[in-house]
C-alpha cells in the first residue's frame, strides 16, 4: 500500500458546512455521533433540507386599481350592496373580483374620501312599499307611538273590507310593515304549572262516580248539576301579546303590572246555561260599588279583600244559585225538593259548615272537585274562565285605542289618561256586561268544560 493510502485514514477531510445554522454539521464529531449516521449521509440530508424549505410559493396573479377605479367600485357598493357590485363589476371588468375586495375599497373609501369631501346615502333595495316612502314612514311612527303608551298591537280581521270592515288593506300589507320595522311577537312570563300526580286516573274515576251515583239517586237532570268557581278580574285587563322589537329585553304593555282586582263568582249548568254572576269589589260599605246600573239579577256586593268569604259565599247561594235551582225546578214541571248538584272546589269558603248545611237545606247536593285538579276537572276552569277573560281584554284594548287614537289626531304630545277607579269602575263594569253577555250566547263553549271534565258521562 502507498504512502498516500494509508494517509487518507489519519487526514480529517473537510465537508460542506451546513446553510441553516440550526442544522447539525458534519464537521463536528459531535453533531454526527448525535445523529448515529456517517458525515456523508448527514450533507445529503442537509442539503435536500435546504432545497425544500428554500421553494416559495408562487405569487398568484393581483389587480391593481387605480383610486378613481376603487371610487367608482365604493360608490357602486355603497348603493347597491356588495354583491350586486361584484356581479356588476365582474361583467364589467371581465375578470373576477371578490367581495373581500370590494369590501376593502369600501372602508378605505369611507375613511379617505366621505368622510372628507362628500356623503353618499345608499339606494333603497328591494321590493317597493306598497304605501310609499312618505305614508310608510308615517304609519310607522304612529305604531311606535301606540307603543310607547302601552297598546297591545295584534290583528283585528273585522276591519278589514272582507271581513265586513272598512279598510281595503291585507294582512301582507300589515306583516310587511311589523318586518321591516324589526317587530316580533313577544310574551311574558308565568309561573310553572302545577302537576298532577300519577294516580290522577283513579281520582278522576272516583269524583265522577260520586257525581254519576248522585244523578242517578235523585234522577237529576243536566239543568240542575252546577258548577261555580271564583276567579280575579283586572280593573285593566292588559294582555300578554303585543309585537316589540326582536331582541329587547323589555315588553312594556300598559296595564301589566296593574295588580287592582275585583273577584267575580260565575256558575253555569251542565247544559249550557250560564247564571248571573256575583262580583265582590274591596271595600267596606255600597260606596265601593260603581256609579252603573247592571242587570238586576246579577249580586254586587264587596269584602274587604274583594275575595270571597263565607259570609259572601252564603249571600250568593241564597241570591243566585237558589234562585236559579227554584226557577228551573218550576219550569221542568219538577217538585220543589228535587235534588241538584253543585260542583266546586275546595276553598276555604267553601267548606264552611255553613254554607254546606244552607246547601243542603235547599236540596242541593254539595260534591268537591279534589284538589290541585281543578285544571283538569273544573268546568269553569276548562271553558269559562279564560274565555271571559279574553272578552275582557279584548273590551279594554279597544276602548283604550280608541283613547290613544283621539289624543294623537289633537296631537296632544305626550298623553296622559285617568286611571284612578272611580273612574274606571263604571267603564269596566260596562266591559263586563258586554263580556257576559257574549259568553252567555256560546252554549257549546259553556258545555265544553263539562265535557272535557267528563261530567256529561255521567248522564249516560
Amino acid at each position: 500500500m502507498s504512502s498516500f493510502g494509508i494517509r487518507r485514514y489519519f487526514v480529517q477531510k473537510n465537508y460542506t458546512p451546513p446553510s441553516d445554522p440550526f442544522q447539525p454539521d458534519p464537521n463536528n464529531q459531535d453533531d454526527v455521533d448525535r445523529c448515529g449516521i456517517s458525515p456523508e449521509a448527514l450533507v445529503s440530508i442537509n442539503e435536500a433540507v435546504s432545497v425544500t424549505t428554500s421553494r416559495k410559493r408562487k405569487r398568484g396573479s393581483y389587480q391593481n386599481y387605480d383610486d378613481e377605479q376603487k371610487k367608482k367600485i365604493a360608490r357602486y357598493a355603497i348603493m347597491n350592496g356588495n354583491a350586486n357590485a361584484v356581479r356588476h363589476f365582474t361583467k364589467q371588468l371581465e375578470r373576477p373580483i371578490n367581495e373581500s375586495t370590494i369590501r376593502g375599497m369600501k372602508k378605505w373609501y369611507t375613511k379617505n374620501v366621505v368622510n372628507n369631501t362628500e356623503n353618499i346615502a345608499p339606494t333603497t333595495r328591494g321590493r317597493p312599499l306598497l304605501l310609499g316612502k312618505e305614508l310608510d314612514l308615517k304609519v310607522q311612527t304612529y305604531i311606535k307611538q301606540l307603543r310607547l303608551k302601552g297598546l297591545i298591537l295584534s290583528e283585528n280581521r273585522s276591519l278589514l273590507s272582507e271581513f265586513g270592515g272598512h279598510i281595503e288593506l291585507n294582512k301582507e300589507l300589515a306583516r310587511s310593515l311589523l318586518r321591516h320595522m324589526g317587530y316580533v311577537k313577544r310574551k311574558g312570563t308565568k309561573a310553572a304549572k302545577k302537576t298532577v300526580g300519577d294516580d290522577f286516573e283513579e281520582i278522576k274515576a272516583e269524583f265522577l262516580q260520586r257525581i254519576r251515583a248522585a244523578i242517578a239517586e235523585h234522577n237529576i237532570p243536566p239543568q240542575l248539576v252546577i258548577n261555580w268557581d271564583q276567579t280575579g278580574i283586572s280593573i285593566i285587563p292588559a294582555g300578554e301579546w303585543t309585537m316589540e322589537l326582536e331582541g329587547s329585553s323589555q315588553v312594556p304593555i300598559s296595564g301589566l303590572n296593574d295588580k287592582r282586582q275585583i273577584t267575580a263568582v260565575f256558575a253555569c249548568s251542565s247544559d249550557g246555561h250560564f247564571i248571573p254572576p256575583q262580583l265582590l269589589y274591596q271595600g267596606k260599605t255600597d260606596r265601593c260599588h260603581p256609579s252603573y246600573t247592571f242587570p238586576p239579577s246579577w249580586d254586587i256586593h264587596h269584602t274587604e279583600s274583594h275575595w270571597s268569604t263565607e259570609d259572601s259565599m252564603l249571600r250568593y247561594v241564597e241570591k243566585v244559585i237558589v234562585p236559579y235551582v227554584e226557577e228551573t225546578r218550576a219550569s221542568l214541571q219538577l217538585p220543589a225538593d228535587q235534588k241538584a248538584v253543585a260542583v266546586f272546589d275546595i276553598y276555604k269558603a267553601h267548606r264552611t259548615n255553613s254554607l254546606l248545611q244552607k246547601l243542603n237545606d235547599y236540596n242541593i247536593c254539595p260534591i268537591f272537585v279534589p284538589a290541585s285538579c281543578t285544571d283538569r276537572l273544573q268546568p269553569m276552569d276548562l271553558s269559562v274562565n279564560k274565555v271571559f277573560k279574553d272578552l275582557l281584554k279584548s273590551e279594554f284594548q279597544t276602548w283604550y285605542a280608541e283613547k290613544v287614537c283621539a289624543s294623537l289626531s289633537e296631537d296632544s304630545g305626550d298623553p296622559t289618561f285617568d286611571m284612578k277607579l272611580s273612574y274606571l269602575k263604571p267603564i269596566h263594569a260596562r266591559w263586563l256586561v258586554s263580556a257576559v253577555q257574549e259568553l252567555s250566547r256560546r252554549k257549546e263553549q259553556l258545555c265544553s268544560g263539562f265535557r272535557e271534565s267528563g261530567i256529561l258521562s255521567c248522564f249516560v
